[in-house]
């Protein structure tokens, strides 16, 4: 159930009350061991009477026998008048249910979005890059020396490439490294990139060296496959005419059978000395072959380094290009062009070199008119520019090169931003008017009409639930009149006329003496808590009586400071202050230490922030006993951990005055 709901309920819960007036009392005096539900049967019979004279409800007078008073109605009727109050207040409709908590939920959010869209300031969607905008905003700017001189080293390195002296332009890079804040190592990481693929022409280079071996190999081949054809063939010709010089062959009259020394007798020996000239050609010629394949492959191996490398080194300039590495795409493009001896780029790469350069231009022309706003003290339009500027060149110089001035002047600014939109989700208009006007004189561009256009709108929605409030409640229609009272006060919790309609509406005096005796009781008990959940009731009770008038003004203003810290908590730790959250429900519950809605947030929060809890609490044990040292120490502990401490910094303070002598 939202906060306000619970007090929301009790403001209507006390109306039916004042309704029943006295008529309740009679009605239950007749019947006192009747259950609670009886008794508001009972009284909703006694209808009330109404006037329209000054909105004011006036109880009906009693129409049963004895018209006797709530005052002397007896033990009986106070009695089941209170049992008719511990229902309406202890058995409310939802609360708690899922059904409620979603649709709170919801408002919420829709809360949020509304600010937002009406503060707007907040161009960054994307956590972690706004995230770095913010750390950006907080860094010192980069001297403009710093980065033309860094300008004129990138320009030089074109400048060497394109006379190709790419050897030289490759030391420059290590040069231009040394720029850190404004390089970010990106110079170094080409330089190791480009001689990645000089390694690659080395391993090419061998590939050429072994191919330029095997073609030797293969010239002595052919030149060995020529000189063994000629020896072969000048020994076939010599065996030729040794034959043609013999004589003819004898034949013996033995029929013809070969006799012994016969050339063709099965005493002769063949010659194999041409065949063995033979078998050592065909090897000479096939380790010809042998060398030229392995040529082949190596040309192709060679081929596919070279394909890679491209590919890499291309790959890579992508990578910058989609970062926003504006500057060192151009670098690399040239490089390319000279280590791959390319006449022009890439189409892929030419694309990416023209789009480096218009997003050059443009954030160099956006970062000259975020200074022309700011000159103009235009901080909203200024903010805007600087956020587009971030966006599409990050790692550009020129946003490197903003001067710290003028980012602390934005992030003022969003600060501020934060701070209404916090305030417009906690409904403190109070504040939010006073922040607005400071909002004003930090930035005169700032367009006020949206914000008041909400707080307008929501104070009149909750003025207009306060007269349906009362027109329902005039009618009879509780029901309605609860509903109108807690729709009234979600609105606008610290609207100040819920204060002045609850004591005109509830003027009357049933059960005066029950709700006196419950409120001194409170009073002594210190549970302004419960003196909040039932102003309404006790408002009548007291009415005419100074001391407990004061005491019941005093318990409301506590108590809502309480609510309206609890407010601020939940907004701020929905938004990840939990630090925060907590200092804001610690410093409250020293005024209502023993509320127990306070102590049972604050102990939620110090779960979620221990540690700055923790350092808290130690510096303030040791101020306790006076030990300043120590407690100074932890102080400064806390304040790591939440800068923005008011504890911490008062604290600091005050006992770096006390050590130094100064109280």
């Amino acid at each position: 159930m939202p906060i306000r709901a619970k007090k929301n309920n009790l403001w209507c819960s006390t109306l039916l009350v004042g309704m029943i007036g006295i008529s309740c009392a009679v009605a239950q005096t007749n019947s006192a061991s009747n259950n609670s539900s009886d008794a508001q049967e009972d009284a909703a019979k006694s209808a009330p009477t109404t006037s329209t004279a000054e909105n004011q409800i006036t109880p009906a007078s009693p129409n049963t026998a004895g018209s006797a008073t709530a005052s002397n109605a007896g033990n009986a009727g106070e009695n089941s008048t209170g049992t008719t109050l511990d229902y309406l207040f202890n058995h409310k409709p939802q609360e708690g249910s899922m059904a409620a908590q979603a649709a709170q939920a919801q408002k919420q959010a829709a809360t949020k979005e509304q600010a937002s869209e009406a503060l707007g300031g907040r161009n960054i969607s994307d956590g972690q890059v706004r995230a770095r905008f913010e750390r950006y905003l907080g860094t010192p700017e980069v001297p403009a020396e710093q980065a033309k001189a860094y300008a004129d080293g990138a320009n030089q390195i074109v400048a060497m490439l394109r006379q190709g002296q790419t050897f030289a332009a490759w030391k420059s890079l290590y040069q231009l490294a040394t720029y850190r804040s404004i390089d970010l190592g990106m110079s170094a990481e080409l330089a190791n990139r480009i001689e990645s693929v000089w390694n690659t022409d080395k391993t090419s280079d061998k590939i050429d060296n072994k191919n330029s071996s095997l073609q030797q190999q293969i010239e002595t081949d052919s030149r060995n496959a020529d000189i063994m054809s000629r020896t072969n063939r000048q020994k076939d010709l010599d065996v030729s005419r040794q034959e043609s010089s013999r004589n003819p062959k004898k034949r013996s009259n033995n029929g013809g059978v070969p006799q012994e020394g016969d050339v063709d007798g099965s005493n002769s020996t063949p010659d194999v000395s041409g065949m063995e000239g033979k078998l050592e050609l065909t090897q000479t010629y096939l380790n010809s072959l042998e060398a030229k394949a392995k040529i082949k492959l190596n040309e192709l191996r060679a081929q596919k380094l070279l394909d890679s490398a491209k590919s890499d080194f291309a790959g890579y300039i992508n990578t910058l290009a989609s970062n926003h590495h504006y500057e060192h795409v151009i670098l690399a493009a040239e490089f390319y062009r000279r280590i791959f001896d390319e006449d022009t780029y890439p189409v892929a790469i030419a694309n990416q070199v023209n789009a480096a350069l218009e997003q050059q231009r443009e954030v160099q022309s956006t970062i000259d008119v975020f200074n022309y706003n700011l000159d103009k003290n235009n901080v909203v339009a200024a903010t805007d520019r600087l956020q587009e500027a971030f966006l599409a060149g990050e790692f550009e110089p020129s946003v490197s090169a903003v001067k710290r001035t003028a980012k602390d002047r934005v992030a003022a600014y969003l600060a501020k931003i934060d701070k209404l939109a916090n305030l417009i989700e906690a409904k403190d208009f109070g504040n939010l008017s006073t922040t607005l006007d400071e909002m004003k004189q930090l930035a005169a561009d700032f367009d006020t009409t949206k914000p008041v256009a909400i707080v307008n709108a929501v104070k009149l929605e909750s003025r207009m639930r306060m007269g349906k409030a009362k027109l329902a409640a005039q009618k009879g229609d509780l029901k309605t009149a609860m509903d109108e009272f807690q729709a009234a006060a979600e609105a606008w919790p610290d609207n100040p006329d819920l204060q002045s309609n609850a004591n005109n509406f509830f003027n009357s005096q049933d059960a005066q003496n029950q709700s006196t005796g419950d409120f001194d009781r409170y009073v002594q008990e210190g549970n302004y808590r419960a003196i909040f959940d039932k102003q309404l009731m006790f408002a009548p009770a007291i009415h005419g009586d100074a001391k407990r008038e004061q005491q019941l003004k005093d318990a409301i203003e506590k108590t809502q400071k309480a609510e309206v810290a609890i407010q601020k908590a939940g907004v701020m730790s929905a938004n990840g202050d939990v630090y925060g959250a907590w200092e804001t429900i610690n410093l409250a519950v020293k005024d209502l230490p023993d509320d127990n809605k306070l102590n049972s947030m604050l102990g939620n929060l110090a779960g979620k922030g221990a540690e700055f809890v923790a350092a808290v609490n130690h510096a303030q044990e040791a101020e306790a006993r006076n030990d300043f040292g120590y407690s100074l120490t932890w102080y400064a502990i806390a304040q790591r951990y939440y800068p923005a401490s008011t504890i911490a910094n008062q604290a600091i303070d005050r006992i770096s005055k006390k050590i130094l002598g100064m109280n």
